[in-house]
């Protein structure tokens, strides 16, 4: 009884386990999945969380820091002193010793050291303040990334989907065109020669949705890989193709000034460039003198006996200020500086280089979706043509009135208008994930 119950109890176990490896995710679910689950991904949040703890790293910087100290001694060998001294009746001097210290010694205290005036580390906590800001914007330009990477996969695997519908109905057209001609070589309707071409065909097509079947496959395992599934999920889409595309009304000309307000690596550039003068700032600041206050409370005991007596111990304390001025150090500020204003060169060039890049993809990615909008449209029409023929074609040929070269081309022509529109449907659903890009709208 109790091994029937344990059987039934792992067979549950394992039907649940394999039932938490199936996953359906909208576009959406997948792009939320892989921001919660990709590892690489997830290295940005673990790197905005080492900026904040580097935050109080540099506030620590300012904060007074205290130090106790204990110190136990036990004198084996106690040193000893030779001093002359006269003999107050013989008036000859005479040499004595005097023994060093005691056998035991010990101190203890407490010191204090409060940084009142320090420049350098006033800048350091600017600095990691404006550097958590500048990781929270890589976090954010990471998801954009994230979202376009999904995005491509997620399309792609809908597109394959599509694919293998098409190549079905494919297999479906050549087979009604192989039994039709079947039946017309039977009754001597029909020749030899065209079965076996109606074979062939019905053989091509079921190779191609072997392909396109297979594409769906490989699609699936790449989104997947992309939004971090488990190595052994299986994943289904919950979206498909879009039927009727709408086009966002464009722009005439792009507008590059929003365009740039929104983009996340101008921010994080230009955070990149803030930072750099706060360290040229720093360099700088240790020009300026610094200034530490300090004080100090502890005891020193002393016997040879028993040191850990009141009367042993011997008390004192004391607090002042220091004043540090920086007087000549070699050049090496100077050197540091110098260097650091090159930096910051760098990053003027950089963010000259990412404003053309900004206005570059603008203008190419609204031609671009302009295009392929208008080309979509244009072969979805001509899908809706080339069905029609190949319907009426059909009949004709059923009906002895065309030839099974007459289908042939009609069905080829279908398959490729076919093939067409979803490359142009995947081509355009690119064209507006660039141009919501560029426009910093993702």
């Amino acid at each position: 009884m109790q091994k029937n119950f344990l059987l039934v109890v792992l067979v549950m176990v394992s039907v649940l386990a394999s039932a938490q490896q199936n996953f359906k995710m909208s576009l959406s679910e997948a792009i939320d999945y892989a921001i919660q689950n990709q590892p690489a991904f997830q290295n940005y949040k673990v790197d905005q969380q080492i900026v904040s703890a580097k935050q109080l790293e540099s506030t620590a910087k300012y904060l007074p820091k205290l130090n106790g100290n204990v110190d136990f001694r036990d004198n084996l060998k106690l040193g000893q002193i030779a001093l002359k001294f006269p003999n107050p009746v013989t008036g000859v001097d005479e040499e004595k010793t005097i023994q060093q210290g005691t056998k035991y010694s010990a101190t203890a205290g407490v010191d204090l050291v409060q940084p009142v005036l320090d420049m350098a580390a006033v800048t350091d906590m600017k600095y990691s303040k404006q550097q958590k800001t500048l990781s929270a914007l890589q976090v954010q330009q990471a998801t954009i990334d994230l979202k376009v990477s999904v995005s491509r996969a997620y399309f792609l695997a809908l597109l394959n989907a599509e694919r293998v519908k098409k190549a079905q109905k494919s297999v479906e057209r050549f087979q009604k065109a192989y039994d039709d001609t079947k039946v017309k070589y039977d009754n001597q309707n029909a020749l030899k020669s065209e079965l076996n071409r109606s074979y062939l065909n019905l053989s091509n097509a079921k190779y191609q949705l072997k392909i396109s079947q297979d594409s769906v496959k490989t699609s699936r395992v790449n989104l997947g890989q992309i939004i971090g599934l488990p190595i052994d999920a299986q994943l289904e889409l919950s979206d498909a193709l879009l039927v009727d595309v709408k086009t966002d009304v464009l722009p005439e000309y792009p507008d590059f000034k929003s365009a740039e307000l929104s983009r996340v690596e101008l921010k994080a550039e230009t955070m990149n460039q803030n930072l750099n003068k706060l360290q040229l700032q720093k360099i700088n600041m240790q020009y300026v003198p610094t200034m530490n206050g300090y004080g100090y409370i502890g005891g020193q005991g002393l016997d040879n006996k028993n040191i850990f007596t009141k009367d042993k111990w011997f008390w004192s304390s004391y607090i002042g200020l220091k004043l540090t001025v920086p007087i000549f150090d070699g050049l090496q500020k100077v050197s540091l500086a110098n260097q650091q204003k090159l930096v910051i060169r760098k990053n003027e060039n950089n963010l000259a280089t990412i404003r053309n890049n900004i206005n570059y993809q603008l203008q190419t990615s609204l031609v671009n979706y302009a295009n392929a909008s208008t080309n979509l449209q244009l072969i979805k029409e001509n899908v809706g043509l080339a069905e029609e023929v190949v319907r009426d074609v059909n009949v004709r040929y059923a009906n002895s009135v065309a030839t099974y070269q007459e289908v042939i081309d009609a069905e080829n022509t279908l398959k490729e208008t076919e093939f067409n529109y979803l490359q142009s449907l995947y081509v355009f659903l690119l064209a507006e994930l660039d141009w919501k890009k560029a426009n910093g709208k993702l």
